[in-house]
């Protein structure tokens, strides 16, 4: 499927603003676990402490799901 330009333009800008958000949380001091998709960042660390919660372009929310969203990750070695 060929995206129009104005597509591609929105698009790019969510992945600016997350990338920004990681950005931000990394130099607050919050470890960056994951960032997914246009708008997941997954962070270690108290957050309200950098963002305030809402649901605007520079706020944060908690996402509730059965995934790893749910903050369950393990910390380790990887092996393969």
């Amino acid at each position: 499927m060929v995206r129009p330009d104005w597509m591609r333009i929105i698009h790019s800008q969510a992945y600016a603003n997350l990338r920004g958000k990681a950005y931000k949380a990394h130099q607050a001091g919050l470890d960056v676990i994951a960032m997914m998709g246009t708008d997941e960042l997954h962070v270690t660390g108290d957050w309200r402490q950098v963002f305030s919660e809402g649901r605007g372009v520079a706020q944060m929310k908690i996402k509730h799901s059965d995934a790893k969203a749910s903050g369950e990750y393990t910390v380790g070695k990887v092996t393969r």
